[in-house]
Parts: C-alpha cells; sequence; structure tokens
C-alpha cells in the first residue's frame, strides 16, 4: 500500500505539538517540585498541565517509527548507520557537553558547587541534563532500528500487535515494579528496549493496523485518571510520579489515543516551517525556561493557570528562533 504525501504530512503536526507539550510539561513541573505547594489550587493545575502532556515524547518515537520501519524503503545498514549516526551524535556530544557546564553554572548559581564526582556522575549517566536522556536513548533506536524493520516486514498485522500488546505490558509492568522497589532506571544504553512497543506502534498506527476506540474518550479519561492518581499517591512529605512515567497504566493509553487522533484529523494544522526545528526545539528550551526562573520572569508559586501556558508558548517561540538562528551557523545543523 502506497501513502500520499497528505498521509506522512500528519507527521509534522505530531512533531510540533509533541515540542509544544515538552515545553508545557516542563514548565508545569516547576511547581510541581515543590512539595509544600501539594494541595493549593496552583499545584492541581499544574497536575493537570503535566499530565496532559506526558504523551510528548511517546509521540515522537511512534513518528520515528512510522518513517524508519517504511517497508518501502530498501536502505543497507551501513548508509542507515552513517546517516543515522550524522543526525544524532554530533547533538549528543556538543549538547551533553554544553549541559554539564551549563547546569554547573545553574548549580553556582544557587550555591551548589559541582565537585569531580558530580561532573563523572553526569557525564556517564546518560543524563547530562534532564531532558537529553530521550538521545541517549534513540542512539538504541537507531542501532536496532534496521532489524526491527525485517521483523516488521515479516510479520503479519496480527503477529505485529502481539508483539506490541507483549512489550507494552512488559514496560508497564517494569515501570510498576520501579515504583514499588524503588529501583532506579538502570543502565542508559537499555533504555531504549521498552521503547521498541511505541516504535512498532507508530508504524501500525500508521497504517492502520492498530486502531484505538473512542480515542477520544480514551484520551480524556487517561489524562483524569493520571491527574487522580498523581494526588493520591502525592503527599506534603512526597511527589509521586508514577503516573507521569512513560509506562504507567495510563500514559500508553493516552500517547496511542493521541497520535490515533492526530492521523484521523482532517483540522489540525500541519505547519510544515515548524517541522524542521523541533528537534532543535526540544534541545534548546531548558536554556530559555531557567533564565526565566533565574530572573524571576516566570515565578511558579502563583496564577499557574495562566502563567504556566503563557510562559511554555514564550519558551517555545523563543527555541524555534534560537534553533532556526543556529541552524544558520556553520555546522548548526547537525546539533540541532
Amino acid at each position: 500500500m502506497t501513502y500520499s504525501h497528505a498521509d506522512y504530512a500528519k507527521l509534522d503536526t505530531a512533531r510540533w505539538m509533541a515540542a509544544l507539550a515538552v515545553v508545557l510539561l516542563h514548565s508545569a513541573a516547576v511547581p510541581l517540585t515543590s512539595t509544600a505547594a501539594y494541595g493549593t489550587q496552583d499545584w492541581y493545575w499544574a497536575n493537570l498541565y503535566d499530565a496532559a502532556t506526558r504523551w510528548c515524547v511517546p509521540i515522537f518515537v511512534m513518528v520515528s517509527g512510522v518513517l524508519l520501519l517504511d517497508p518501502a524503503k530498501h536502505e543497507g545498514f551501513a548508509s542507515f548507520y552513517k546517516k543515522r549516526g550524522r543526525r544524532i551524535l554530533p547533538a549528543i556530544g556538543f549538547w551533553s557537553v554544553f549541559y554539564l557546564f551549563w547546569g554547573a553554572w545553574m548549580y553556582h548559581q544557587q550555591g551548589v558547587p559541582m565537585d569531580a564526582q558530580a561532573w563523572l556522575r553526569k557525564a556517564t549517566s546518560g543524563e547530562p541534563y534532564y531532558h537529553l536522556w530521550y538521545l541517549y536513548m534513540l542512539v538504541g533506536l537507531y542501532l536496532f532500528a534496521p532489524y526491527l524493520r525485517l521483523l516488521y516486514q515479516h510479520c503479519s498485522a496480527r503477529q505485529s500487535r502481539y508483539v506490541v500488546l507483549f512489550m507494552l505490558v512488559l514496560a508497564m509492568l517494569q515501570s510498576l515494579y520501579r515504583e514499588v522497589q524503588g529501583n532506579s532506571y538502570g543502565f542508559f544504553l537499555l533504555w531504549f528496549l521498552p521503547y521498541i512497543s511505541y516504535f512498532l506502534a507508530g508504524r501500525m498506527m500508521f497504517e492502520g493496523r492498530i486502531r484505538i476506540p473512542y480515542p477520544g474518550w480514551v484520551l480524556s479519561l487517561s489524562i483524569a485518571a493520571t491527574v487522580v492518581g498523581t494526588t493520591l499517591l502525592s503527599s506534603h512529605q512526597h511527589f509521586s510520579t508514577y503516573f507521569y512515567d512513560t509506562f504507567s497504566i495510563t500514559v500508553p493509553l493516552m500517547s496511542l489515543a493521541v497520535f490515533q487522533l492526530i492521523l484521523q484529523s482532517p483540522t489540525l494544522p500541519t505547519l510544515p516551517m515548524l517541522a524542521p526545528f523541533t528537534f532543535g526545539i526540544y534541545l534548546v528550551h531548558p536554556i530559555f525556561l531557567d533564565l526565566a526562573q533565574q530572573t524571576g520572569l516566570y515565578q511558579a508559586q502563583t496564577g499557574i493557570v495562566w502563567q504556566t501556558p503563557l510562559m511554555a508558548l514564550a519558551v517555545f517561540m523563543l527555541s524555534w528562533l534560537f534553533a532556526g538562528l543556529l541552524r544558520t551557523l556553520p555546522g548548526g545543523t547537525r546539533i540541532t
């Protein structure tokens, strides 16, 4: 089956929506981290904004799955790795170093020095800054993508659905186990494994092999359950992030529903002028969010209902402009 330009244009919609959702999520996370604010009206608004955008990273992964698992592509392994290596490795190298120094400066602003052990721990954790884990996870997906494409080509629709369901259930059980046992996320080079489920699901949803019944209702109920679950598990002494986890009992349903709604919607704008910059927006947006907090422009204690989405929109636009500026510089397209 062949797909039109209009079909693939839906992926531009998914990209800019996911990028905006990431910025809103991180903007809302600021007031949520203060357990003293638990139970206030502002905390509830922040919880709602954060819970309602937890589909952002799965959407990015599903878009990658649509493109990289295309059975019509006959790209050799060497060509595939060369192209993706040029795409991801310079970005990992540059932004890891940049955010190590940026994080050290932010700690210094707060009067918290970084010793040698802290530098080493940050540099080897796969998470030099809170959002860069995504790049390290992508490395694993890219390494296995050609093999996954071969597997996908030789599986029936029914077999593919079982694989996705099996991997999602395993990932959700792992997430629940971590919550109960208090375990960490483990070695960063293995982070990609549960995301194979979203990677495969993206292509399958694009081809119509997976359908979510009543996706609007599924989205609404999963957001509501995430809000309520986070509220019930949190307290003034502890903030629970289980329901925010990418593989909690609510976020997979939420993510699949959002992607299906995007693919089916005839009215959502594609905004193709934004698509080339969404990766850059993801990479640079913490800079502007940090500066807004340091300068007092974003004082996330009151007025969350209007202040957080307004700040997210401002950070998104500034990040878009900055990513565009970087792409005009020599080597800028390699890191954005």
